[in-house]
């Protein structure tokens, strides 16, 4: 069996009204887990003085004084599975 190495896949785009095209190499997908996390806290950390509006605009909260969420670990947890008639450990 052999499988494909998307590291040295090279993307093709078209730009413009498809008159020119770019070449690059793929590049890795930041959009969930623990790396994503990591470059979200890296951005808030820069503009970390910055307000926002809460409560239907009521009231302001800092970005830096937010609460922090953490990524809960599925170890051990069930899953329903089967319409929903069974269960699967992960």
């Amino acid at each position: 069996m052999s499988g494909i190495n998307f590291i040295d896949t090279i993307v093709v785009r078209s730009t413009g009204k498809g008159t020119h095209t770019i070449k690059e190499s793929l590049k890795s997908m930041n959009w969930a887990g623990e790396s994503f996390k990591k470059s979200q806290e890296g951005k808030l950390g820069k503009i970390s003085g910055l307000k926002i509006q809460s409560a239907k605009g009521t009231s302001k909260i800092e970005l830096g004084k937010m609460y922090k969420t953490s990524i809960p670990k599925v170890d051990g947890m069930y899953i329903s599975v089967n319409r929903g008639t069974g269960l699967l450990k992960l």
